[in-house]
């Protein structure tokens, strides 16, 4: 038996088949998301009659969308795309610790009758930056954008670099978030000069600058190529996106010699962590990785 899920509340729409699903809520994950494919590879492992659906919804809509969804037994949870990271948290009805620290989620799994938010994004991309990077607490890092993921990436940097510098469009963001996190961290404009990355040899971004859906501009800005010749050749630059493989500011540290990472494997292990807390007992971590990493 097969139904037609919250055509009240989504933009694209979504046949139920299986006795239970996961969804990945955001504002177009069904243009071309990573997670269902990871997702459903997973399931499919298990033997789990269940199936991961990309949920489109709008921030008007989302509301309502979570009241339906914790009404819904069937729903096991999920993740949770750009922009309602941060949307979400007032609609849950708890927190991880390591969540409300960050202020934003990336996924959702159920309770008994509680749907209770996670954040996996920053060990993502911890695990891959230490796969990277010999010498991590030795140095100085600057993560660009203080969206839901940034935030999540600068919570978990702020304890295994040297020095932290989160820099944003609206200083004030950054500033703050900074000062939640304390000691070697703080806020600054996003950089525009050399002079401003001065001491910098780890950059992170966490902007949308450089998907393929939107700017396809460089993260840096116009003269992103003479603020990387001017870095020292240990510096590492970390792209968060996956889509494409490699950004213009990739692109351009690539040319200059300097190395860097994409966001592929980031997306690979939050995914990994976040359909074990929704799926516990069912697959060992390995498991997972294994049949994600399969699945492409």
């Amino acid at each position: 038996m097969s139904d037609t899920l919250f055509p009240d509340f989504l933009d694209n729409s979504v046949t139920m088949t299986t006795a239970k699903y996961a969804a990945i809520l955001g504002l177009a994950p069904s243009k071309g998301a990573r997670s269902p494919t990871l997702w459903n590879a997973a399931f499919a492992a298990a033997g789990l009659d269940a199936v991961m659906h990309p949920f489109d919804v709008t921030e008007a809509n989302l509301a309502g969308l979570v009241a339906a969804l914790k009404a819904d037994p069937r729903y096991i949870g999920g993740s949770v795309a750009v922009p309602h990271k941060q949307g979400l948290v007032p609609l849950l009805d708890r927190l991880e610790p390591e969540a409300e620290r960050i202020g934003a989620v990336n996924a959702i799994y159920r309770d008994g009758d509680d749907l209770v938010g996670a954040n996996t994004d920053g060990a993502g991309a911890l695990a891959q930056l230490r796969e990277l990077v010999d010498d991590l607490d030795g140095k100085h890092a600057m993560v660009l954008g203080m969206g839901g993921a940034g935030l999540a990436v600068a919570a978990y940097l702020a304890d295994n670099v040297a020095s932290l510098r989160l820099a944003n469009r609206t200083i004030e963001t950054a500033a703050t978030f900074a000062e939640r996190l304390g000691g070697k961290v703080r806020g600054v404009p996003l950089p525009r000069s050399s002079a401003d990355l001065r001491g910098v040899n780890l950059i992170v971004n966490c902007t949308s600058v450089g998907h393929q859906d939107g700017d396809q501009g460089s993260s840096l800005g116009d003269n992103s190529e003479t603020l990387l010749d001017a870095m020292p050749d240990d510096t590492v630059i970390y792209d968060i996106i996956y889509q494409p493989a490699e950004t213009e500011l990739l692109r351009q540290a690539k040319v200059i010699g300097l190395a860097t990472l994409n966001g592929l494997g980031m997306n690979l292990d939050q995914a990994v962590i976040a359909f074990e807390k929704a799926n516990p007992g069912q697959l060992s971590i390995d498991a997972i990785r294994d049949a994600m990493q399969a699945a492409g």
